[in-house]
């Protein structure tokens, strides 16, 4: 088993979030090739106290609450917020929404959750894998914080960048170069993909409709929510996505941050090419793009391919096996 900490910003029930995060989490409980050490949450979907009531739910929900929850970073690493993430917070996104959730006391420990990450890794050398489905500010203010965190790190799985392979949604979701992971927080992740751990890109040019990864309508609208313990959260989840989609790139759900779960169990679901990729932390009009480096060693991998239909196919039936 693959020992993982789950770094998410999982919008449970609300309107305008993504359904992929919780169903990360899900994945993620039930695939028996991963241990799940904990789950830390940091803004991006909604505030991370929200987001931990929220991963919270799901684990309850799984009979799974002995799995800890800690609460990350509200900010970037330069402590503002991006402007979307101003609105939407004071909206719906700043709210639980139509999935009852848990008070916070109740659902996450007191620790924080840059604490956390460093003090799990520091207690399994070389063991632990960070999922990152989030901006990277807590796995970047850990490194920060602890300087041995990179060399105990096993590696890290992040869903976030673009690289512009796949010519249609390849490119951006959040600006026309940028995808929102990264942009949230693009100095963050440039410490991240200057830390020397272990890499796994899962971008934008594998998580989409071209791909086949997508959960479609009928597919949710069909799940039996007498299925198993978690069927009935599962569908909740979903439908709250169908009633307000974030994007509008397919008819159900796209699932990018699965994937990156699924990666971490088992790479040999995807196919990927060793690439040297930095971050754009000051251009005007190309602030968080991930840009291929020529003439430098590579600092991670990326996924190029995927059979998404195939991928979607074993995560809801897994999901379904909790």
């Amino acid at each position: 088993m693959t020992k993982i900490i789950l770094d998410t910003d999982p919008g449970v029930g609300i309107p305008g979030t993504d359904a992929d995060d919780p169903l990360a989490l899900m994945l993620a409980l039930a695939d028996p090739r991963l241990e799940l050490l904990g789950v830390t949450t940091v803004f991006g979907n909604c505030p991370p106290a929200l987001g931990a009531r929220g991963a919270a739910a799901v684990l309850a929900a799984a009979g799974r609450s002995d799995v800890p929850v800690a609460v990350g970073m509200g900010t970037r690493l330069d402590g503002g917020l991006p402007e979307p993430l101003v609105e939407a917070y004071r909206g719906a996104r700043g709210e639980p929404g139509a999935i009852e959730l848990p008070d916070l006391a109740g659902a996450a420990v007191k620790q924080h959750a840059v604490d956390l990450i460093i003090d799990t890794v520091l207690a399994h050398p070389g063991e632990v894998t960070v999922v990152a489905i989030g901006p990277q500010t807590n796995l970047a203010m850990a490194l920060l914080k602890e300087p041995s965190l990179a060399r105990n790190l096993r590696s890290v799985v992040f869903m976030g960048g673009a690289l512009g392979l796949e010519p249609r949604y390849g490119r951006g979701n959040i600006t026309p170069v940028a995808e929102c992971n990264i942009w949230f927080d693009p100095r963050a992740a440039d410490v991240v993909f200057r830390s020397g751990v272990d890499l796994t890109m899962v971008g934008l040019d594998v998580t989409n409709p071209a791909t086949g990864l997508v959960l479609g309508d009928d597919a949710i609208r069909g799940i039996d929510r007498t299925a198993s313990r978690i069927a009935p959260m599962l569908a909740d989840v979903c439908a709250t996505y169908l009633d307000a989609p974030m994007f509008d790139w397919a008819d159900g759900c796209v699932l990018y941050d699965p994937l990156a779960v699924a990666v971490a169990a088992d790479p040999g679901v995807a196919t990927f090419t060793d690439l040297a990729v930095g971050v754009e932390t000051r251009g005007e009009l190309t602030l968080g793009q991930t840009v291929p480096l020529r003439d430098r060693e590579p600092n991670l991998r990326a996924c190029v391919d995927v059979d998404g239909a195939r991928v979607v196919d074993g995560i809801l039936s897994r999901i379904l096996t909790l």
